[in-house]
């Protein structure tokens, strides 16, 4: 076999599970596997001045299609706007063709790989024509893309089965949006993939004692928003280890509050970062973790979450691995600004001012 060993030297690097920053290291690749990560710079191989190595990034919660309707509505409730399938967003894109449901969804991901997003999770709207749609893309990018389909019509084992042939996983509005019947039967349809919902995104949602429901049956395997969650619901989630993404952007831009993410932090909750509907939210990962790192501030003052909210959006995520010996490599290599360089907390200037992407390194091999 050929050997494709790469050797890369970076000015900064985050390794390992807990993120450590190291100065000027090198690391040899072979096969998209890294087999050693030295100190100081070697004189073969790939020289990257200014730069730092980050594992690549997950944006864990989006809704492309929106993106064909940008900020419309902007008078309008959570439920009066987007909720399923009776909202202003379902009249707007019910006429919307295959191909512009692509393109919508194609644009993203473009726009989000430009920026470090190795990975982004895709709630997919339309019944079987949003996941035909969603099909299309992810055979385009099966290393980059996760959508998630959902029944806005009849739920039943026949079509649920359809869906599964298309999707890799399901992606609920609400356990609101279901009877109990079709809860279990989505549940057991979709029994080996992924079942994301979302969850207390407001207080009337959490009322209805949502997380119960989604637990016992949906058997729920990532929550979405939890902006309403107690402390004690937050403690129930880290104690199951299921993933929990937060969206704060959406969360401020429907005003139905932000995530406890300092408590989520102290819990232990296994958190996820996404950047939600993408009518009025981009596709800047790196803007969520700002806003992300200023509330936590907000709610907690003089907590330091920063290096928190960079796993989230990396390695919590199992298709993204921790730069270490023995792992695939999955990274993205960026330009630092003087202001990370003269840091005393580099954790926190990187997420408020990031450089641009250099390269992309490897891609990821297990997503679902």
């Amino acid at each position: 076999m050929e050997d494709t060993t790469r050797v890369i030297n970076v000015e900064y690097a985050l390794l390992g599970q807990e993120l450590e920053l190291a100065n000027r290291v090198h690391l040899e690749i072979k096969n998209d596997k890294i087999e050693h990560i030295g100190k100081g710079w070697v004189s073969k191989g790939e020289i990257y001045p200014n730069s730092i190595l980050i594992p690549g990034f997950v944006n864990a919660h989006v809704h492309t299609f929106d993106g064909l309707i940008p900020e419309f509505g902007t008078n309008l409730s959570l439920k009066e706007a987007v909720g399923d399938p009776n909202s202003k967003k379902y009249e707007l894109l019910i006429n919307k063709s295959i191909d512009e449901l692509k393109r919508a969804t194609r644009d993203f991901l473009k726009k989000s790989l430009e920026v470090g997003v190795m990975i982004v999770l895709d709630f997919k709207e339309l019944d079987l024509v949003g996941a035909l749609a969603a099909k299309g893309i992810f055979t385009e990018y099966p290393n980059n893309y996760i959508p998630l389909g959902r029944l806005d019509e009849e739920v039943t084992e026949e079509r649920l089965i359809k869906l599964r042939e298309l999707v890799p996983g399901y992606g609920l509005s609400s356990v609101s949006s279901a009877s109990p019947e079709e809860l279990q039967l989505i549940s057991k349809v979709f029994n080996d993939r992924i079942r994301a919902v979302h969850i207390s995104e407001n207080l009337r949602q959490n009322l209805y004692n949502d997380l119960k429901l989604a637990l016992s049956l949906f058997r729920a395997n990532i929550l979405v928003h939890g902006t309403n969650l107690s402390n004690d619901e937050i403690r129930t989630i880290a104690d199951l280890g299921i993933p929990l993404v937060v969206c704060p952007r959406s969360n401020l831009w429907f005003s139905s509050g932000v995530p406890n993410i300092p408590e989520m932090v102290k819990s232990h909750v296994n958190l996820l970062i996404g950047t939600d509907n993408a009518s009025w939210i981009d596709h800047n990962l790196w803007k969520e973790l700002e806003v992300a790192l200023l509330i936590s501030r907000w709610l907690s003052p003089g907590i330091d979450v920063a290096r928190d909210l960079l796993k989230a959006s990396t390695i919590n995520f199992k298709g993204i691995h921790p730069i270490e010996e023995g792992r695939y490599i999955t990274a993205g290599i960026f330009n630092v600004s003087s202001r990370f360089e003269s840091a005393v907390n580099k954790y926190s200037a990187l997420i408020k001012e990031q450089g641009s992407l250099i390269k992309v390194l490897g891609q990821p091999r297990t997503l679902v």
